[in-house]
């Protein structure tokens, strides 16, 4: 039976841990992944003015550990890249903190004073920027049986203030001949700072098109089906559909334009 899954050690984001099963947890270690990826997702905010159906995309994804020290940028993965130290494990968990983590944001144009543009010129500035997420918080990961994944992970940011995310997520794997199954459930916490830098207006800021509004805290929902195939001892296929229920201190915003994020991808990489 052909084997594709690198061993997984001491420190692990879910998507891999959930994906390609545990081997050895406690190995130092790593794997590197090149390859390429098509992807579909639907629109959600009106800011991604350059959304496509359909996108090709390069994929990159691998992790490294020594001594405890890990970085992680796995694809598929909700979480971003991963920077940290494993301080503790038994039999059954592993305890990580999490010194950078980093994913994609959004952020208004710097040195901009909304009060002084006119409407077509706030409009502009609401559109915002891509920006960058830098999280340090926590991660406890549960393992059963080498096929059931527990993990919650908190976060605050302290880049730029944007305030706490967190998550909890139950997985399970289990392999038909040469195909490995993966399912994932998950819980996400967004806090009001958080919430109120991504898709709140203030006063200042409002516009009859794009009119002020505060959001609360929020919780979303999400579920995730996929399955791996190894092509030969060093090629690897996926596929993964997610599908997650956003809140409605989301979908209220004036940003938004979907209660719901669905999203596809299918790979083929080259294991190192």
């Amino acid at each position: 039976m052909l084997t594709f899954v690198p061993a997984i050690g001491l420190a692990s984001d879910i998507a891999t841990s959930v994906s390609g099963g545990v081997d050895d947890r406690l190995a130092d270690g790593g794997y590197f992944e090149l390859g390429a990826s098509a992807y579909s997702v639907n629109k959600i905010d009106i800011r991604q003015s350059d959304h496509q159906a359909v996108q090709p995309s390069l994929l990159i994804s691998g992790m490294y550990q020594h001594k405890g020290f890990f970085v992680e940028m796995v694809h598929q993965s909700q979480d971003g890249i991963n920077l940290g130290y494993n301080f503790w494990n038994s039999e059954n968990w592993s305890l990580d903190l999490l010194a950078a983590n980093l994913k994609s944001s959004w952020a208004r144009p710097e040195g901009i004073d909304p009060a002084t543009l006119n409407e077509a010129g706030r409009n502009a500035y609401l559109m915002s920027e891509e920006s960058i997420y830098v999280g340090a918080g926590f991660r406890a990961t549960r393992y059963w049986d080498d096929h059931y994944v527990f993990q919650y992970r908190i976060v605050s940011d302290y880049y730029d203030g944007q305030g706490i995310q967190s998550s909890a997520r139950l997985g399970k794997s289990w392999q038909v001949r040469n195909w490995n199954f993966h399912a994932l459930g998950s819980i996400e916490y967004s806090s009001a700072t958080l919430n109120q830098y991504l898709f709140g207006i203030s006063a200042a800021e409002a516009t009859e098109l794009l009119p002020q509004y505060q959001p609360d805290s929020s919780f979303s929902y999400g579920v995730e089906l996929g399955v791996a195939y190894p092509i030969s001892e060093s090629f690897v296929f996926r596929a993964m559909y997610r599908f997650n229920v956003l809140s409605d201190e989301v979908t209220d915003s004036p940003f938004n334009e979907s209660g719901y994020v669905s999203f596809f991808n299918a790979s083929i990489s080259y294991v190192f």
